[in-house]
């Protein structure tokens, strides 16, 4: 072989080394490589092999010159009832389940997180939302 073609191929196996990697550590899996992209992110410019958190709390990984990969970092919840909704906070990769009619408050439902009167408040007052 020659050293393009061993170039391309060791490229090839550490992407795809790295996004099962990221899909491991991602509840949902969701994981995306761009070929076009650059290893740039609010206008800093990033080494093979260096690691960013864009805005939509993926974690990015520089492969210049073959693009840039990327997997959803932090879990996802997944099991809760239709009344209730998964929000992201502003400004953040932390995500609250919330009811949708209100998102200053938990969702509850079944087991221990059922609500139960007598308890003390869940928030501390109605203006602090959830997340």
């Amino acid at each position: 072989m020659q050293t393009s073609e061993m170039n391309v191929l060791l490229a090839v196996f550490c992407l795809v080394n790295i996004l099962q990697l990221c899909h491991g550590v991602s509840s949902s899996g969701e994981c995306y490589f761009n070929a076009k992209a650059s290893c740039e992110h609010k206008g800093r410019v990033f080494d093979i092999g260096e690691a960013w958190l864009n805005d939509e709390c993926f974690q990015c990984v520089c492969f210049e010159p073959f693009g840039v990969g990327c997997c959803e970092l932090g879990r996802q919840p997944v099991d809760y009832p239709p009344w209730c909704e998964a929000v992201r906070k502003p400004d953040s990769c932390t995500v609250a389940v919330v009811m949708k009619a209100n998102h200053k408050l938990p969702c509850l439902f079944g087991g221990k997180n059922r609500f139960r009167a007598g308890e003390g408040p869940l928030w501390k007052s109605e203006n602090d939302p959830l997340y």
